[in-house]
Protein backbone atom coordinates (compact mmCIF):
# COMPACT_ATOMS: atom_id res chain seq x y z
CA UNK A 1 0.00 0.00 0.00
CA UNK A 2 1.10 3.12 -1.18
CA UNK A 3 1.59 5.23 2.44
CA UNK A 4 2.83 8.99 2.29
CA UNK A 5 3.70 10.37 5.80
CA UNK A 6 4.34 14.20 5.07
CA UNK A 7 6.05 15.69 7.97
CA UNK A 8 9.00 17.81 6.81
CA UNK A 9 9.70 17.53 3.36
CA UNK A 10 9.45 21.41 2.82
CA UNK A 11 12.86 21.98 0.84
CA UNK A 12 11.95 23.22 -2.28
CA UNK A 13 8.33 23.60 -2.04
CA UNK A 14 6.64 24.79 -4.93
CA UNK A 15 4.30 28.06 -3.79
CA UNK A 16 1.15 28.47 -4.65
CA UNK A 17 1.10 32.27 -5.46
CA UNK A 18 1.21 33.10 -2.16
CA UNK A 19 2.98 33.22 1.33
CA UNK A 20 3.69 30.57 3.37
CA UNK A 21 0.49 29.87 6.23
CA UNK A 22 0.86 30.38 9.60
CA UNK A 23 1.20 32.61 12.16
CA UNK A 24 -3.03 27.26 6.41
CA UNK A 25 -14.29 5.82 -4.45
CA UNK A 26 -13.89 0.36 -2.80
CA UNK A 27 -10.77 -0.96 -0.85
CA UNK A 28 -9.71 -3.19 2.53
CA UNK A 29 -12.32 -2.17 4.40
CA UNK A 30 -11.19 -4.98 6.82
CA UNK A 31 -7.95 -2.86 7.78
CA UNK A 32 -9.25 0.66 7.34
CA UNK A 33 -10.56 0.95 11.13
CA UNK A 34 -7.22 -0.39 12.59
CA UNK A 35 -5.15 2.03 10.29
CA UNK A 36 -7.16 5.17 11.04
CA UNK A 37 -7.70 4.73 14.86
CA UNK A 38 -3.33 4.62 14.92
CA UNK A 39 -1.82 8.05 15.81
CA UNK A 40 1.89 6.47 16.59
CA UNK A 41 3.39 8.11 13.44
CA UNK A 42 4.14 11.83 12.59
CA UNK A 43 3.59 14.61 15.13
CA UNK A 44 1.04 14.90 17.88
CA UNK A 45 -1.75 15.05 15.93
CA UNK A 46 -2.20 13.28 13.27
CA UNK A 47 -5.09 13.55 10.36
CA UNK A 48 -5.46 10.74 7.30
CA UNK A 49 -6.50 11.98 4.65
CA UNK A 50 -8.45 9.41 2.38
CA UNK A 51 -9.46 10.48 -1.35
CA UNK A 52 -10.66 8.21 -4.16
CA UNK A 53 -8.27 10.46 -6.89
CA UNK A 54 -5.20 8.52 -8.10
CA UNK A 55 -1.83 9.43 -7.53
CA UNK A 56 -0.78 12.11 -9.36
CA UNK A 57 -4.26 13.67 -9.89
CA UNK A 58 -4.49 17.54 -9.52
CA UNK A 59 -6.47 16.90 -6.26
CA UNK A 60 -4.00 14.16 -4.91
CA UNK A 61 -1.18 16.85 -5.52
CA UNK A 62 -3.34 18.98 -3.40
CA UNK A 63 -3.19 17.20 -0.63
CA UNK A 64 0.31 16.75 -0.42
CA UNK A 65 0.89 20.46 -1.09
CA UNK A 66 -1.48 20.73 2.47
CA UNK A 67 0.21 18.51 4.28
CA UNK A 68 3.74 20.48 3.42
CA UNK A 69 2.47 23.48 4.49
CA UNK A 70 0.60 22.65 7.46
CA UNK A 71 4.02 20.82 8.75
CA UNK A 72 5.67 23.86 8.35
CA UNK A 73 3.26 26.05 9.72
CA UNK A 74 2.78 24.10 12.96
CA UNK A 75 6.80 22.97 12.99
CA UNK A 76 5.73 19.34 12.40
CA UNK A 77 3.26 19.21 15.19
CA UNK A 78 0.17 18.06 13.04
CA UNK A 79 1.03 15.79 10.34
CA UNK A 80 -1.31 15.00 7.78
CA UNK A 81 -0.92 11.64 5.94
CA UNK A 82 -2.42 11.01 2.22
CA UNK A 83 -4.02 7.79 1.31
CA UNK A 84 -4.65 8.02 -2.34
CA UNK A 85 -7.29 5.77 -4.56
CA UNK A 86 -9.53 4.93 -1.42
CA UNK A 87 -6.66 3.20 0.24
CA UNK A 88 -8.69 3.68 3.50
CA UNK A 89 -12.16 2.22 2.35
CA UNK A 90 -15.14 4.08 0.73
CA UNK A 91 -16.32 7.61 1.52
CA UNK A 92 -19.03 6.14 3.43
CA UNK A 93 -16.92 4.32 5.69
CA UNK A 94 -14.76 7.54 6.03
CA UNK A 95 -17.86 9.61 6.79
CA UNK A 96 -19.08 6.99 9.44
CA UNK A 97 -15.70 6.54 10.96
CA UNK A 98 -15.16 10.42 11.22
CA UNK A 99 -18.48 10.56 12.69
CA UNK A 100 -17.62 8.48 15.46
CA UNK A 101 -14.22 10.53 16.35
CA UNK A 102 -11.67 8.43 14.40
CA UNK A 103 -8.71 11.11 13.08
CA UNK A 104 -9.30 10.65 9.72
CA UNK A 105 -10.43 13.29 6.71
CA UNK A 106 -12.13 12.61 2.89
CA UNK A 107 -13.38 14.59 -0.11
CA UNK A 108 -17.38 15.66 -0.34
CA UNK A 109 -18.94 17.50 -2.99
CA UNK A 110 -22.65 18.52 -2.19
CA UNK A 111 -23.80 15.27 -3.18
CA UNK A 112 -22.49 13.10 -0.21
CA UNK A 113 -22.93 16.30 2.40
CA UNK A 114 -26.82 16.59 1.24
CA UNK A 115 -27.31 13.17 3.15
CA UNK A 116 -26.73 15.38 6.48
CA UNK A 117 -27.73 18.64 5.20
CA UNK A 118 -30.28 18.33 2.59
CA UNK A 119 -30.06 21.66 1.29
CA UNK A 120 -26.09 21.20 0.31
CA UNK A 121 -27.27 19.43 -2.72
CA UNK A 122 -28.08 21.64 -4.40
CA UNK A 123 -23.97 22.50 -5.57
CA UNK A 124 -24.18 19.50 -7.59
CA UNK A 125 -27.18 19.55 -9.28
CA UNK A 126 -27.26 19.78 -13.44
CA UNK A 127 -26.48 23.03 -15.15
CA UNK A 128 -26.29 24.77 -12.26
CA UNK A 129 -23.76 27.44 -13.27
CA UNK A 130 -21.13 28.02 -15.87
CA UNK A 131 -18.30 29.34 -14.42
CA UNK A 132 -16.18 28.86 -11.45
CA UNK A 133 -16.78 32.28 -9.88
CA UNK A 134 -20.08 31.13 -9.18
CA UNK A 135 -18.35 29.00 -7.04
CA UNK A 136 -16.95 31.50 -5.00
CA UNK A 137 -19.80 33.56 -4.24
CA UNK A 138 -21.67 30.39 -3.33
CA UNK A 139 -19.26 29.37 -0.81
CA UNK A 140 -18.54 33.00 0.52
CA UNK A 141 -22.46 33.31 1.40
CA UNK A 142 -24.33 33.72 3.81
CA UNK A 143 -26.12 30.19 2.98
CA UNK A 144 -23.08 28.57 2.63
CA UNK A 145 -22.24 29.94 6.60
CA UNK A 146 -25.98 28.54 7.85
CA UNK A 147 -25.45 25.32 5.90
CA UNK A 148 -21.98 24.13 6.95
CA UNK A 149 -23.03 25.40 10.59
CA UNK A 150 -26.13 22.74 10.28
CA UNK A 151 -23.31 20.23 8.95
CA UNK A 152 -21.16 20.45 12.21
CA UNK A 153 -24.13 19.77 14.38
CA UNK A 154 -24.44 17.11 12.56
CA UNK A 155 -21.41 15.91 13.50
CA UNK A 156 -18.96 17.27 10.57
CA UNK A 157 -16.98 19.94 9.99
CA UNK A 158 -15.58 21.23 6.36
CA UNK A 159 -11.94 22.17 7.22
CA UNK A 160 -11.28 22.83 3.35
CA UNK A 161 -13.75 23.93 0.56
CA UNK A 162 -13.60 25.85 -3.08
CA UNK A 163 -11.06 22.35 -4.42
CA UNK A 164 -12.27 22.31 -8.25
CA UNK A 165 -13.24 18.73 -9.39
CA UNK A 166 -13.66 19.71 -12.56
CA UNK A 167 -16.70 20.24 -15.66
CA UNK A 168 -17.84 17.06 -15.86
CA UNK A 169 -18.44 15.16 -18.89
CA UNK A 170 -19.27 12.00 -20.94
CA UNK A 171 -17.06 8.93 -22.13
CA UNK A 172 -18.67 5.95 -23.79
CA UNK A 173 -18.43 3.22 -25.63
CA UNK A 174 -20.78 4.14 -28.38
CA UNK A 175 -21.24 7.57 -30.19
CA UNK A 176 -23.44 10.13 -28.28
CA UNK A 177 -24.70 13.01 -31.06
CA UNK A 178 -28.12 13.62 -29.57
CA UNK A 179 -30.11 12.42 -26.60
CA UNK A 180 -31.71 9.34 -27.85
CA UNK A 181 -28.41 8.05 -28.18
CA UNK A 182 -28.02 7.88 -24.07
CA UNK A 183 -31.54 5.38 -24.35
CA UNK A 184 -30.89 2.73 -21.74
CA UNK A 185 -26.97 2.92 -21.85
CA UNK A 186 -25.57 2.16 -18.45
CA UNK A 187 -23.75 4.75 -17.47
CA UNK A 188 -21.45 4.49 -13.86
CA UNK A 189 -22.16 7.75 -12.05
CA UNK A 190 -21.35 8.06 -8.10
CA UNK A 191 -23.15 6.99 -5.44
CA UNK A 192 -25.58 9.93 -4.48
CA UNK A 193 -29.12 10.38 -5.58
CA UNK A 194 -28.50 13.32 -7.66
CA UNK A 195 -26.39 11.74 -10.01
CA UNK A 196 -28.73 8.83 -10.38
CA UNK A 197 -31.72 10.94 -10.57
CA UNK A 198 -30.36 13.37 -13.33
CA UNK A 199 -28.37 10.10 -15.47
CA UNK A 200 -32.31 8.85 -15.62
CA UNK A 201 -33.45 12.05 -16.54
CA UNK A 202 -30.95 11.37 -19.74
CA UNK A 203 -32.83 8.62 -20.17
CA UNK A 204 -29.17 6.31 -19.43
CA UNK A 205 -29.24 3.61 -16.85
CA UNK A 206 -27.58 4.64 -14.42
CA UNK A 207 -25.34 2.52 -12.52
CA UNK A 208 -23.22 3.49 -8.64
CA UNK A 209 -20.47 2.07 -8.59
CA UNK A 210 -17.02 2.64 -6.59
CA UNK A 211 -14.65 4.29 -9.40
CA UNK A 212 -11.80 1.91 -8.92
CA UNK A 213 -14.34 -0.83 -10.13
CA UNK A 214 -15.28 1.54 -13.37
CA UNK A 215 -11.95 0.15 -15.32
CA UNK A 216 -13.04 -3.25 -15.22
CA UNK A 217 -16.41 -2.77 -15.48
CA UNK A 218 -16.04 -1.04 -18.76
CA UNK A 219 -14.28 -3.86 -19.73
CA UNK A 220 -16.50 -6.37 -19.33
CA UNK A 221 -19.13 -4.84 -20.81
CA UNK A 222 -20.95 -4.09 -16.99
CA UNK A 223 -21.52 -0.85 -17.68
CA UNK A 224 -21.51 1.00 -21.46
CA UNK A 225 -19.80 4.84 -20.03
CA UNK A 226 -18.71 6.68 -17.74
CA UNK A 227 -19.01 10.29 -16.59
CA UNK A 228 -16.13 12.63 -14.71
CA UNK A 229 -13.89 15.35 -15.13
CA UNK A 230 -11.66 15.00 -18.39
CA UNK A 231 -8.39 14.99 -16.07
CA UNK A 232 -10.00 11.73 -13.91
CA UNK A 233 -11.18 9.96 -16.57
CA UNK A 234 -8.12 9.85 -18.30
CA UNK A 235 -5.75 9.54 -15.18
CA UNK A 236 -7.70 6.43 -14.54
CA UNK A 237 -6.93 5.19 -18.13
CA UNK A 238 -10.58 4.93 -19.19
CA UNK A 239 -9.16 6.04 -22.82
CA UNK A 240 -7.96 2.51 -23.13
CA UNK A 241 -11.67 1.03 -22.81
CA UNK A 242 -14.05 3.93 -23.47
CA UNK A 243 -13.18 5.64 -27.50
CA UNK A 244 -16.18 8.55 -27.21
CA UNK A 245 -15.60 12.03 -25.33
CA UNK A 246 -18.77 14.33 -25.32
CA UNK A 247 -18.50 17.09 -23.71
CA UNK A 248 -21.92 17.62 -21.80
CA UNK A 249 -20.41 19.81 -19.11
CA UNK A 250 -23.45 18.30 -16.95
CA UNK A 251 -22.31 19.45 -13.79
CA UNK A 252 -19.47 21.92 -12.54
CA UNK A 253 -18.13 20.31 -9.32
CA UNK A 254 -16.15 21.38 -6.28
CA UNK A 255 -14.96 19.72 -3.14
CA UNK A 256 -14.75 19.50 0.16
CA UNK A 257 -13.08 18.23 2.98
CA UNK A 258 -14.77 17.03 6.07
CA UNK A 259 -13.62 15.65 9.38
CA UNK A 260 -15.53 14.88 12.51
CA UNK A 261 -16.48 17.49 14.54
CA UNK A 262 -15.80 15.79 17.98
CA UNK A 263 -11.84 15.15 16.37
CA UNK A 264 -11.69 18.79 15.25
CA UNK A 265 -12.34 19.89 18.60
CA UNK A 266 -9.31 18.23 20.04
CA UNK A 267 -7.06 20.31 17.97
CA UNK A 268 -6.35 23.03 19.65
CA UNK A 269 -7.56 26.85 17.77
CA UNK A 270 -4.12 27.95 16.31
CA UNK A 271 -3.83 24.19 14.64
CA UNK A 272 -7.15 24.95 13.58
CA UNK A 273 -6.45 28.13 12.38
CA UNK A 274 -3.72 26.87 10.43
CA UNK A 275 -5.00 24.07 8.56
CA UNK A 276 -8.13 26.20 7.48
CA UNK A 277 -5.33 28.20 6.09
CA UNK A 278 -2.96 26.43 4.46
CA UNK A 279 -6.43 24.48 2.96
CA UNK A 280 -7.17 27.33 1.39
CA UNK A 281 -3.41 27.74 0.05
CA UNK A 282 -3.53 24.38 -1.45
CA UNK A 283 -6.91 24.24 -2.90
CA UNK A 284 -5.55 27.31 -5.21
CA UNK A 285 -2.90 25.08 -5.94
CA UNK A 286 -5.46 21.97 -6.59
CA UNK A 287 -7.34 24.36 -9.09
CA UNK A 288 -4.06 25.85 -10.82
CA UNK A 289 -3.04 22.43 -11.64
CA UNK A 290 -6.41 21.15 -12.97
CA UNK A 291 -6.96 24.37 -15.29
CA UNK A 292 -3.51 23.37 -16.28
CA UNK A 293 -4.08 19.92 -16.97
CA UNK A 294 -7.56 20.37 -18.23
CA UNK A 295 -5.72 22.16 -21.51
CA UNK A 296 -3.62 19.45 -22.14
CA UNK A 297 -6.61 16.56 -21.85
CA UNK A 298 -8.55 16.88 -24.64
CA UNK A 299 -5.26 16.72 -26.52
CA UNK A 300 -4.17 13.61 -24.44
CA UNK A 301 -7.33 12.01 -24.76
CA UNK A 302 -7.90 12.31 -28.79
CA UNK A 303 -3.67 10.93 -29.12
CA UNK A 304 -5.09 8.20 -26.79
CA UNK A 305 -7.67 7.09 -29.88
CA UNK A 306 -10.84 8.87 -28.81
CA UNK A 307 -12.76 10.43 -30.58
CA UNK A 308 -13.87 14.17 -28.42
CA UNK A 309 -17.16 16.07 -29.74
CA UNK A 310 -19.21 19.03 -28.18
CA UNK A 311 -22.64 18.80 -28.62
CA UNK A 312 -24.70 21.50 -31.38
CA UNK A 313 -26.15 24.12 -29.11
CA UNK A 314 -30.11 22.65 -29.31
CA UNK A 315 -29.01 19.50 -28.03
CA UNK A 316 -26.90 20.63 -25.49
CA UNK A 317 -29.76 22.49 -24.64
CA UNK A 318 -32.35 19.27 -24.55
CA UNK A 319 -29.58 17.61 -22.11
CA UNK A 320 -30.28 20.67 -19.77
CA UNK A 321 -33.86 21.12 -19.95
CA UNK A 322 -34.14 17.33 -19.51
CA UNK A 323 -32.60 17.56 -15.70
CA UNK A 324 -33.89 20.94 -15.21
CA UNK A 325 -36.90 19.08 -13.24
CA UNK A 326 -34.49 17.89 -10.70
CA UNK A 327 -34.74 20.97 -9.30
CA UNK A 328 -38.65 21.14 -8.82
CA UNK A 329 -39.03 17.82 -7.90
CA UNK A 330 -36.78 17.87 -4.55
CA UNK A 331 -38.68 21.36 -3.92
CA UNK A 332 -41.72 19.68 -4.42
CA UNK A 333 -41.15 16.47 -2.21
CA UNK A 334 -39.37 18.78 0.58
CA UNK A 335 -35.75 16.99 -0.10
CA UNK A 336 -34.67 20.50 -0.53
CA UNK A 337 -36.39 24.08 0.72
CA UNK A 338 -38.56 25.67 -1.17
CA UNK A 339 -37.38 28.52 -3.80
CA UNK A 340 -33.29 26.59 -3.29
CA UNK A 341 -32.94 26.64 -6.67
CA UNK A 342 -34.21 30.84 -6.74
CA UNK A 343 -31.95 31.49 -3.99
CA UNK A 344 -28.66 30.15 -5.58
CA UNK A 345 -29.45 31.71 -8.77
CA UNK A 346 -29.82 35.28 -6.84
CA UNK A 347 -26.50 34.66 -5.17
CA UNK A 348 -24.87 33.94 -8.06
CA UNK A 349 -26.38 37.40 -10.02
CA UNK A 350 -25.60 39.55 -7.17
Amino acid sequence: MKRRVIAALLTGVMCVGMAGCGGQENTSPDTSEEQAGDETSGGEYVIKLCTEQTDGDPIDDGCDKWAELVSEATDGAVTIEVYPSSQLGDKADLIEMAMMGQNVCTIADGSYLMDYVSDFGVVMGPYLFDDWDAMNKITASDWWAEQSEALTSQGLQIISTNWIYGERELMTKKEITSLQDLSGLKIRVPNNDISIEMFNMLGSAATPMALSDVYTSLSQGVVDGVENPLTTLYNNDFQEVCKYVTMTNHQMTFSNFIVGADYWSTIPEEYQKAIIECGEQAAEYNNELYAAQSEEMIAALEDAGCNVAYLEDTIQEEFKNACLELYKNYEADGTWTEGLYDRIQDIISE
